[in-house]
């Protein structure tokens, strides 16, 4: 299904990179109607191919009050000069497979609430982009502060919250961020990890300059220390997720470890992260960051570290 439209360009605070262009409501419905026949939920993100101009990149069309938003990137929007209130003319091909009914998993039941420690070579670590949207979904649960948060903490913008933004919104956020599902995706922001085939934990690690609440609000990297806000080859890791039934089993450290390995073959030429002593959470412990090779470097109040390795 391909369709060739013109729609005006638009600005909101809504999924990355906030700005969209309107899809006409039959070219909508058509692309809805492909989706639906594939098995896509009706109005859920549905993937496409997009051409405009000579550019071409795949991305996922945002539903939103009954028809669909066309996400816009700036690596596209300007080099070719375009702004909000502009007409420009696209051609949108739905990119979705079929979806079959998953197979019944065959595995070896579990104790439930089992402690046993996960060894690292019993883990497959993947770029989130070679992970299914629906395993990095799973992992993040439909209850709990990971499916409201859906690792967006520090990527917000002044104003925005959970509650402002929603849980819809902030997942269709990291779904760009990660490219999941997209193995020609140029860029991923974190790492999946899966133990006998399923889906397990989840850890965020992309460069400390694409943070704008931890460059803006967080003293915590800064205190003490003469660093450049804007230096993309500083990464930083900002959260960890584990599935409910696998926690306490050593699956976050086998990611933190894995984490530096992943910014270090990607250019970074050093990678952070920022323990809390009283309650490691989602951002990780200290014994977490030093066992996986990481330095202490600063200390900026009771509770908090820097904590850092330079390749």
């Amino acid at each position: 299904m391909e369709r060739e439209f013109a729609g005006e360009v638009i600005e909101w605070r809504g999924p990355a990179p906030y700005y969209f262009v309107l899809v006409p409501e039959a070219d909508g419905l058509a692309l809805r109607a492909a989706g639906s026949d594939a098995g896509y939920r009706e109005w859920g993100m549905l993937p496409v191919r997009v051409r405009m101009g000579s550019a071409e990149w795949k991305t996922s069309l945002c539903s939103r009050d009954g028809g669909y938003l066309l996400p816009l990137k700036d690596a596209v929007r300007k080099p070719a000069g375009v702004d909000a209130g502009e007409v420009v003319e696209v051609r949108v091909e739905f990119a979705g497979v079929r979806r079959e009914p998953r197979p019944q998993r065959v595995s070896v039941p579990r104790p439930r609430g089992s402690r046993e420690p996960v060894r690292d070579e019993q883990l497959a670590i993947v770029p989130a982009n070679q992970a299914a949207w629906e395993d990095l979904r799973a992992v993040f649960g439909a209850s709990g502060d990971p499916s409201r948060c859906w690792c967006q903490r520090f990527r917000m913008l002044p104003k925005e919250s959970w509650a402002s933004e929603g849980a819809e919104e902030l997942s269709a956020r990291l779904r760009d961020q990660t490219g999941c599902g997209d193995r020609e995706a140029s860029a991923t922001s974190g790492l999946v990890a899966y133990l006998d085939g399923e889906a397990v934990g989840w850890c965020a690690v992309a460069p400390r300059a694409d943070h704008p609440r931890l460059l803006r609000d967080n003293r915590v990297p800064w205190e003490g220390r003469d660093e450049d806000k804007a230096d993309a080859t500083v990464w930083a890791v900002t959260c960890f997720v584990t599935r409910v039934g696998y926690r306490r089993r050593g699956i976050a450290g086998a990611l933190a470890r894995a984490a530096a390995e992943f910014a270090r073959e990607r250019g970074a030429r050093a990678v952070e992260g920022y323990p809390d002593f009283v309650d490691g959470g989602s951002i990780g412990t200290l014994a977490m960051f030093s066992d996986a090779g990481f330095v202490e470097v600063s200390r900026p109040g009771r509770r908090r570290a820097v904590l850092r390795i330079d390749f």
